[in-house]
């Protein structure tokens, strides 16, 4: 049997096995299968180094196509043991996101109580937990996770999902606090590698705030810089009809031989408007200021989105989604994620229109 077929084999006889165990009563815990599955036709235009047109088929638009498990068992006094596992995959060709790890998105395994909860495996950092402060909050025509403007190692976003993590995270009346650690694993070296982040959200009935930082070690990060670290703060403010949202982080790649860190300040500002019950209008300007760059990518990009989404259930909404991104002195720009389909000549339009099913 190949690695191909084993695998996604494995995982179904494993979640077909606890589905039995807990019918037959053989245990009180509870295992859900869920997904999203996420698929859209976008149109870029001066994409790659052609700066053609693209008009092509896009998993993802607004939420990462994934598929996972998640259980959890009673222990009693009020503490709970769980799992999940999630594999992120892209719905127009059925392949993995990652092709060197099946569970590339969730797995862990921890404990939680009135005091919060503990786990260990690969999950979000702390600062992927948190970041939510952003009306178009998305793979594709949103900076607030990656700037999306940038190719490659320049890329200056938050710090993501980790390996080898142990992660806390607590809720205690309108806040929640959280820090988790990776553990590097480098011989020699409990430093090397390593990466960690801490968050701390207020949830009002009408103000929401966050404020994380997050800190990747590594000499590979970009050449003469030897960790990189983010500070970010984000809020929304509703009120009956529109809801407001803003933010701000300053990434910096610290120097080791370069002779000044890299580092670029950026900052959002959005709304949303409920049209109906069913469909919401979200708009948002996102701007990066670029410092100190040696190859000369100092251009200030401006992306300006805005997307209509209709919900038809509870689980399956469509949605309209357009950007224009631009930056000065022709240097690469994009609205999408996609590394290969930047506008050599600093502006691009993008539009995606798709659909989203919850599982």
């Amino acid at each position: 049997m190949t690695k191909e077929i084993a695998v996604p084999a494995l995982m179904l006889s494993v979640f077909l096995l606890a589905g039995a165990s807990s019918a037959q009563g053989a245990s009180p815990g509870a295992v859900t299968l869920y997904g999203v599955i996420d698929i859209g036709m976008e149109y870029l235009n001066n994409a790659g180094r052609s700066g053609g047109g693209l008009l092509r088929m896009h998993s993802g638009g607004t939420s990462t196509s994934n598929i996972g498990f998640k259980g959890s068992e009673d222990l009693g006094g009020g503490m709970q043991s769980f799992f999940q596992l999630e594999s992120g995959f892209q719905a127009d060709t059925g392949e993995r996101s990652d092709p060197h790890s099946f569970f590339n998105r969730q797995a862990n395994v921890g404990l939680s109580g009135a005091y919060g909860k503990v786990l260990a495996g690969r999950s979000e950092s702390t600062t992927g937990d948190f970041s939510v402060n952003d009306p178009i909050m998305g793979n594709n025509y949103s900076w607030s996770g990656a700037s999306t403007h940038m190719r490659g190692d320049r890329r200056d976003g938050t710090l993501g999902r980790i390996s080898n993590l142990v992660k806390y995270e607590g809720s205690f009346g309108s806040y929640r606090i959280g820090g988790s650690y990776g553990l590097g694993e480098a011989a020699g070296s409990h430093t090397s590698d390593a990466r960690y982040s801490a968050g701390l959200q207020y949830l009002g009935s009408s103000v929401t705030g966050v404020l994380t930082f997050d800190r990747e070690n590594s000499n590979r990060i970009f050449p003469g810089y030897d960790r990189a670290s983010n500070i970010q703060v984000s809020g929304s403010y509703a009120q009956p009809l529109v809801k407001f949202f803003a933010g701000y982080r300053r990434h910096a790649k610290h120097a080791a031989t370069a002779s000044k860190d890299l580092r670029s300040d950026f900052v959002w500002i959005g709304a949303s408007y409920p049209l109906s019950q069913a469909t919401t209008v979200s708009a948002a300007i996102y701007h990066v200021d670029l410092r100190n760059d040696p190859r000369g990518n100092n251009g200030n990009p401006t992306m300006y989105a805005g997307r209509i989404r209709y919900a038809m259930s509870a689980r399956t909404s469509l949605y309209l989604v357009g950007a224009y991104a631009v930056v000065k002195n022709s240097q690469p720009v994009a609205v999408s994620h996609s590394a290969r389909t930047h506008a050599e000549n600093g502006v691009q339009v993008g539009i995606n229109m798709g659909v989203t099913h919850r599982f």
